[in-house]
């Protein structure tokens, strides 16, 4: 008997399968896409202000100056079009979620146009076209009516013959059979109950249906043995070649990297650092580059000096790398011939890259202590600073001084329309000496005001005040440096150093400054002659990638992200004592919380003395922007006498956790719970020091001045800590052996007097009782001993306690 198997796989089992396979973890994840953009949008409110401000930028007011013509072209080759804002939408990982979509929908295209084909059961009552419990009679009648019309002998139609043997035959045979028909009424089947059939949810093909086996064994071999071998290999290949932080750079380059780092290594050299990489020797010199690279070499005579012996010697490929590097971070693309131009495009293209790279080698530790060369990474940033907003990097400065890379006249180039000549005339006339000058100017109006002065039009003070929106400023704007649980810091101790780090864009309003006047002028009685050194900025932007920032003219082939990095300095000894790079969330925290975002750096402090220290927040994108506070630590020796008072206070601590204990379960049965002025005693000795030095924003010498008093302060009360450890301990705890505690604050001072009164009578009665049972015992004891040996009669004694003495005597 014939009958089709409901648990085969067939139909739309397997699509419908994938199909939930997919969105089970599509929907999801598309679900916290979309509400991720959604909460940015409603929550924060700020999608449309950016959007609207880089477009103010993205096309420029006026293009007769430089800066102009080279935005215009920019914005002409980056024009927005349907294709490009899809594009745009639909890269990285949304494409993915776009693919998937897709496949999806083309499932469930097949799964509502394919027809299934229903099974049907066996059926004999259905099959003979009579009823359910149809008698004998009926049965035999309605099979030799179905025998006449589909018997083989009286119909040969094949389909007829197939008719009678899979049903017509089976189902009589079925209802005649009493055994038979009793199976089918109870389990559904002529013999019997059967056994469950479990299908999976794949085609027959690919079990080997259809002459298909060949092909499935092939598919398994290659992509079940030979694909995993041949990727194992890739990668293992890729690792043993490539390294560092991204696994995007050649091992040969991290080395090269390593040659070339120098203590004191300065700004104009950072290029020839970065023209070392392997990548960029990869690039191949044509021999119609010569002329080319000489005459741009010639070009760059005040970056670099293409006559000295030691350049000329180095491969034709890093001198061509070396002079790409310098044409773009002097604004100097122009003057690369045609046939550098690809060149050119894959030097700036892997510039991003082999920047990290060279930062993360420069970072490595020099000593034991963990420190790193302050100077070459400072160069570093500094030069990717001119790379960015293609400023020469000559006119850095780079005379080896802590100040190098502070806000001066070249910050002012990176804005639109103003060249070395605007910048002279912004600092002579309207006192505006770097771009956070200008951003201080009080309101858009005055900061126009200085502009016009300096010689810029209408529109290209209009180009420069949609600019500044952008430009950002770094403050601290709290910060501790404190030991963990240690009021003086001495050699080796791990110090922690705590930021509030806020980055604020835009210019200073002429409201806030009038506030900001009227305060001064109320609290002192007369006008102040100056604003105030840091007002707050207002209007500016909230930057969370490269697409929320206005477009580099000068840097058209490399797409650059603002870096953010923190770093504790010793410009004295040339160490980054610790760093740490802000991701984009801690720079989104900073820009959006009021008060920035909090950081933490932990570092080793150096040998004993006085060191002054930089705090320090450093940009890779924009010149002038850095923020620096000093702040001045006394590091003491680690002597004998601080490693024991350090374990004296350790041993205090758990000798209180101890007496606590102890103190609650002696009074728990008499009083319920433990007496809450004593555990809030324990809690208040337990406390042994907080912050030790605090970053402020005062001058050096201030700083220096504060500085110096607070470490004073501190040494005298470490020493009197040392001098007075037991003192303290019998003050601040309570004594198991004379039960002295310390009063609180919820208490009167006549109920302490009278509990303590009470807890001394008791314990001088309970010291007189063991007194006289020890005078009875030893005298009968004195008796016995000189009636057995009187020439060896000695009084008894006992050992007391000498608190228990002092309390008898009392």
């Amino acid at each position: 008997m014939v009958q089709s198997d409901p648990t085969d796989a067939h139909g739309n089992l397997f699509p419908i399968f994938v199909l939930s396979l997919i969105q089970f973890f599509l929907v999801p994840i598309t679900v916290w896409r979309v509400g991720a953009w959604v909460v940015d949008a409603c929550v924060w409110g700020d999608a449309g202000k950016e959007s609207s401000s880089a477009m103010a930028v993205a096309t420029p007011m006026d293009v007769s100056s430089e800066w102009g013509r080279a935005a215009l072209l920019r914005a002409r080759r980056n024009k927005p079009t349907v294709l490009r804002r899809v594009k745009s939408l639909f890269t990285g990982f949304n494409l993915w979620l776009l693919a998937l979509w897709v496949a999806s929908a083309g499932l469930v295209t097949y799964i509502a146009i394919t027809t299934v084909e229903e099974t049907e059961f066996f059926d004999p009552y259905k099959a003979l076209q009579i009823q359910v419990g149809a008698d004998a009679s009926t049965i035999k009648k309605a099979y030799r009516t179905l025998s006449l019309q589909y018997h083989p002998d009286k119909n040969p139609d094949p389909n007829a013959t197939k008719i009678f043997t899979d049903l017509i035959a089976p189902a009589y045979k079925t209802l005649t059979d009493e055994t038979a028909r009793l199976n089918y009424e109870k389990y559904g089947h002529p013999d019997g109950k059967q056994a469950p059939k479990l299908g999976v949810a794949l085609p027959s093909w690919m079990f080997g249906g259809g002459n298909t086996g060949p092909v499935v064994l092939i598919a398994l071999v290659a992509f079940g043995i030979l694909g995993p071998l041949f990727l194992a290999v890739f990668v293992i290949t890729k690792m043993n070649k490539y390294g560092g932080a991204t696994g995007g750079v050649l091992k040969e380059t991290q080395y090269y990297f390593h040659t070339e780092r120098k203590p004191h290594l300065g700004v104009m050299k950072a290029a020839r650092v970065l023209s070392v990489a392997s990548e960029y020797v990869q690039i191949p010199v044509k021999q119609q580059h010569d002329e080319p690279v000489k005459k741009l070499l010639n070009a760059l005579r005040g970056e670099v000096d293409a006559k000295d012996p030691r350049f000329v010697k180095r491969h034709p490929a890093i001198i061509k790398a070396h002079a790409l590097l310098l044409a773009q971070a002097s604004r100097k693309t122009h003057e690369v011939s045609e046939t550098l131009r690809p060149d050119l495009k894959q030097v700036m293209k892997l510039f991003p890259t082999l920047f990290a790279e060279a930062v993360n080698v420069f970072l490595a530790p020099v000593n034991q202590t963990g420190y790193a060369y302050a100077k070459p990474v400072l160069s570093l940033l500094e030069f990717s600073q001119c790379v960015t907003q293609a400023v020469a990097p000559s006119t850095r400065r780079d005379d080896g001084s802590a100040d190098a890379g502070k806000d001066n006249a070249v910050s002012l180039l990176q804005l639109p329309h103003v060249d070395e000549k605007t910048a002279g005339l912004l600092a002579k006339k309207g006192g505006v000496r770097s771009i956070g000058d200008l951003a201080q100017v009080p309101g858009p109006h005055k900061r126009a005001e200085a502009l016009l002065a300096a010689g810029l039009s209408k529109m290209q003070v209009a180009d420069v005040e949609a600019h500044l929106v952008f430009v950002p400023r770094a403050d601290i704007l709290e910060g501790t440096i404190e030991t963990d649980g240690e009021q003086m810091i001495v050699e080796q101790d791990v110090v922690t150093c705590t930021l509030n780090v806020k980055i604020s864009r835009g210019g200073a309003g002429a409201e806030v400054f009038a506030i900001a006047e009227n305060e001064l002028t109320s609290s002192a009685g007369e006008k102040p002659k100056e604003k105030p050194a840091r007002l707050p900025l207002v209007g500016g932007a909230v930057v969370r990638s490269a697409a929320d920032l206005p477009p580099l003219p000068f840097c058209e082939h490399c797409d650059r992200e603002e870096g953010w990095w923190i770093a504790i300095v010793d410009h004295a000894a040339n160490f980054i004592l610790s760093h740490r790079k802000l991701d984009a969330k801690a720079v989104l925290a900073a820009q959006r919380e009021p008060r920035g975002h909090v950081a933490q750096l932990k570092f080793v402090v150096p040998s004993s003395g006085t060191y002054a220290f930089s705090v320090m927040v450093l940009s890779d994108y924009w010149i002038g922007v850095d923020a620096k506070y000093p702040v001045k630590i006394k590091v003491g020796r680690k002597t004998q006498e601080v490693i024991d008072a350090r374990a004296a206070a350790a041993a205090g601590k758990n000798l209180s956790s101890k007496k606590k204990k102890a103190i609650s379960d002696k009074k728990k049965p008499e009083g319920g719970a433990a007496d809450t002025t004593e555990v809030a005693d324990l809690k208040s000795g337990e406390k042994v020091g907080e912050n030790v030095e605090e970053i402020t924003t005062e001058t050096p010498v201030q700083a220096a001045d504060h500085d110096s008093d607070d470490s004073d302060d501190s040494d005298d009360s470490d020493d009197e800590g040392r001098d007075g450890d037991d003192s303290r301990g019998d003050r601040d705890y309570p004594s198991d052996e004379t039960g002295t505690e310390e009063s609180s604050d919820e208490e009167t001072d006549e109920a302490f007097l009278q509990r303590g009164r009470q807890r001394r009578e008791e314990q001088a009665a309970a010291l007189k009782a063991d007194a006289a049972k020890l005078l009875k015992d030893g005298v009968a004891s004195a008796e016995k001993d000189g009636a057995a040996s009187p020439s060896k009669d000695k009084p008894v004694e006992k050992n007391i306690p000498p608190a228990e003495s002092a309390q008898s005597e009392n």
